[in-house]
């Protein structure tokens, strides 16, 4: 099977009670949706060092979807999406500093 490579964009977005947390995890999956025809939504849990030093318990949804553009070609582009989903994040939502941007290069076959 031929392989073709995409670039995945990933946001971790924290799953808390907060409502506002549950719109910004449906905003976000519909400016991807409307982007690049669709994304995935994971629930994920993991631990983290608060900044007092505890280990604590992190429960977060991972949305992603994978793009047409070339990783080696569109670096200035897929850079300059990234900072706008983390701007507007940042606008929405003033005090929240841990919702993550990833991009990477994945293959697809078939």
């Amino acid at each position: 099977m031929p392989l073709s490579a995409k670039v995945r964009i990933e946001l971790f977005i924290p799953d808390l009670p907060d409502p506002i947390y549950f719109n910004l995890l449906e905003r976000l999956g519909d400016e991807l949706s409307y982007a690049f025809g669709g994304c995935t939504a994971i629930p994920a849990s993991g631990k983290y060092r608060s900044e007092s030093g505890l280990i604590l318990p992190d429960k977060i949804n991972i949305l992603f979807t994978d793009t047409a553009f070339d990783w080696k070609k569109d670096q200035e582009v897929i850079g300059r999406y990234a900072a706008e989903l983390q701007d507007a994040v940042s606008r929405a939502h003033k005090n929240e500093e841990a919702i993550l941007v990833a991009a990477y290069e994945v293959t697809h076959s078939g």
